[in-house]
């Protein structure tokens, strides 16, 4: 997707954070699974790090990024024997802590014992990593609806990793309107299906994939949502990787109003100069949700006031505002080969990097380009890909 397929009258801009003030690191717990996903990234399986190595790599990951925000995956990560001591050191750094997660082991506790602990040991939010790519899920809608009712239950904020795969298009406006009736439910984390093989190896376009483009049509068309920001690609500022949404919606009306480039530039830049960092995942303060919502809706009103409409209509059958909820949605494409001139690119310094043999590698490509100590690299990886991608990183 280019900037020439927004709405020429929103005005977005891309977020472009500097290499070493990018608010987000992501920490490999295990490379070890109990599901076998389509087109995981992952490609060898065996490895469990110990607790050890684990704090010396989110201490250099955080010597080398300004991060707000740990998300730690795997693998799978609620299987690795030490998760609660993990979760209170990455607590320690004063950051908010993500997992992400397929869920089974927590459903399959009936007494949420695991999940209670990791609450009481700093956890902040949950990826819930659930979708139709999962054979071990016979019915992944209902999965999704029992995990949330017990996040609901701890006040754990959970977020849905949903992969969009082909002939599963268009479907985030429909589970917008499905989960949104549950108040921890704070929005999407969603990737395009994409070979990460045929990237490193064959250069090859998924052209006959999913497309950011159709994704931004369905949701504009079906929930009336914009885009408030846009990560780029390496390479071209006017290339797409990330498309961001932050809004407000209405779980009864499905009302939507999202907050517009310009008021999510403002905030961005107030942040950046206050807290002398980039804002990425920091939750919302629940006491002070109305106050920020009106806020936010009277500034991007007097903003653009042909907005004033759309606002009002959010309020309405809300219940003094209680049934609205604040989510994020972020789609993220993957690494690229572009045939018209022979480059390669990822995302803009990439805010899911991993750390991996000591340095950032983006998490969607380590074990390709720098596969862990003792596992054998995948055969056909071009060794100019890695050197693009450890001199956009500033390796």
């Amino acid at each position: 997707m280019k900037t020439s397929d927004f709405d020429k009258n929103l005005a977005i801009r891309p977020w472009k954070p500097k290499i070493d003030m990018v608010p987000h690191l992501t920490i490999e717990t295990n490379m070890t699974c109990n599901f076998r996903c389509k087109s995981c990234y992952n490609k060898n399986r065996s490895r469990v790090k110990t607790l050890e190595e684990i704090k010396r790599e989110i201490d250099l990951g955080l010597s080398m990024r300004k991060a707000d925000t740990i998300t730690l995956l795997g693998g799978e990560p609620s299987i690795h024997p030490e998760l609660p001591e993990i979760i209170s050191y990455v607590k320690s750094k004063g950051v908010v802590t993500q997992m992400l997660t397929n869920g089974f082991v927590f459903l399959s506790d009936p007494d949420d014992t695991l999940l209670k602990q990791l609450k009481q040991n700093g956890l902040d939010r949950v990826l819930l990593h659930i979708d139709e790519g999962q054979e071990e899920y016979e019915n992944p809608m209902e999965s999704i609806h029992r995990f949330l009712k017990k996040t609901e239950k701890l006040d754990i904020l959970t977020t849905l990793s949903w992969t969009i795969y082909k002939g599963g298009e268009g479907r985030i406006p429909d589970l917008i309107r499905e989960f949104s009736v549950y108040p921890n439910f704070d929005g999407f984390l969603s990737t395009l299906e994409r070979s990460f093989d045929e990237m490193v190896q064959h250069r090859v376009i998924n052209s006959e994939g999913p497309h950011l483009k159709n994704e931004y049509d369905s949701l504009l068309q079906s929930l009336s949502l914009q885009p408030s920001v846009y990560l780029p690609s390496s390479l071209e500022g006017h290339s797409i990787s990330w498309l961001v949404y932050l809004y407000y919606v209405n779980s009864v009306t499905q009302r939507t109003f999202y907050l517009s480039p310009a008021l999510t530039r403002l905030y961005q830049n107030l942040y950046l100069r206050t807290k002398k960092q980039e804002l990425f995942g920091i939750p919302p303060v629940h006491r002070f949700f109305n106050l920020t919502l009106m806020a936010a809706g009277i500034l991007d009103c007097l903003i653009n006031p042909g907005r004033t409409g759309s606002f009002l209509k959010l309020l309405q059958q809300s219940k003094g505002m209680s049934l609205l909820r604040y989510q994020y949605l972020a789609i993220q494409d993957g690494p690229r080969y572009h045939a018209e001139n022979g480059s390669f690119s990822i995302c803009y310094h990439c805010p899911d990097a991993t750390i991996r043999n000591g340095k950032l590698s983006p998490v969607c490509l380590a074990d390709r380009i720098s596969p862990n100590p003792g596992d054998t690299p995948p055969a056909g990886v071009a060794l100019d890909i890695q050197a693009i991608v450890y001199e956009h990183l500033n390796q």
